[in-house]
């Protein structure tokens, strides 16, 4: 089987792959990943915006725009599934904008429950979290897989890898497992609104609700008190909050042709 990519240059960088089989007939569709997209775009790997494809058992195929990333180490490019770099836009939203998604991906945003699903559901992927603090001290924490449940499972964090980085990890053993929450629907099972006190949806746990919140309330210095803001706690606890922080995911393994 042969494959041939081109790409369109608009908003978006368009990857456009065409496979011929041994019969000579071919078929053309979109890349369903940022890793296919950029490796394939038949030029200069860049980052930005590119289309991509996936598929939701209740939808069939769904094309949505994503932020691809290249890898810091060379590696094949990451798509982006939320950052915060500012407080220009807040994060305190409600199932159903979780669910579609919100924001600029150019700036801040969230990618979306539904598509978060359909890009992990199908192939085994890594997260990587890129952290920064107020004195511009970077730390990362990289998981070596993670999927997210469907709407039915209430986009539970269902598979959580070995973590390795820098950062500490303040995911495993308090925030795998756990159902996605926000304000408008708590699935914690604390016995109180983890994502109305934290001010942001999150995998809340019924332990204490967080050791990480990276959808929470933004604010403009570190200061945090009792986990309201942006945090990550094996690094600096949950009274101090964080400058920047992206999530970031790609599959583990590429079978490109």
């Amino acid at each position: 089987m042969h494959r041939q990519c081109a790409i369109l240059i608009a908003f978006a960088l368009l990857t456009f792959c065409q496979f011929e089989n041994a019969t000579g007939s071919t078929k053309q569709y979109l890349p369903t990943s940022c890793a296919e997209a950029v490796h394939f775009s038949g030029r200069k790997p860049s980052s930005g915006i590119y289309q991509l494809r996936a598929q939701l058992p209740d939808q069939g195929d769904i094309l949505f725009y994503v932020y691809c990333l290249l890898d810091p180490n060379g590696g094949e490019a990451w798509t982006v599934i939320q950052r915060r770099q500012d407080g220009s836009i807040h994060f305190n939203r409600n199932w159903t904008e979780y669910k579609n998604g919100f924001g600029n991906l150019n700036r801040n945003f969230f990618i979306g429950l539904d598509k978060l699903h359909a890009l992990t559901a199908t192939k085994l992927n890594e997260l990587w979290i890129q952290l920064k603090d107020f004195e511009n001290v970077e730390k990362n924490a990289t998981y070596e897989s993670f999927a997210i449940g469907s709407e039915e499972e209430k986009y539970a964090l269902i598979v959580l890898g070995g973590y390795s980085g820098s950062a500490g990890d303040s995911l495993t053993g308090m925030h795998d497992g756990r159902k996605f929450s926000t304000y408008d629907q708590d699935n914690s099972e604390r016995g109180v609104n983890c994502a109305e006190i934290y001010k942001g949806g999150w995998w809340f746990s019924m332990d204490k609700c967080l050791n990480s919140q990276l959808n929470g309330y933004y604010k403009d210095s570190s200061a945090a008190i009792d986990g309201k803001g942006l945090i990550w706690s094996s690094w600096h606890g949950r009274d101090t909050s964080l400058k920047y922080v992206h999530m970031a995911i790609k599959p583990k393994y590429n079978s490109f042709v």
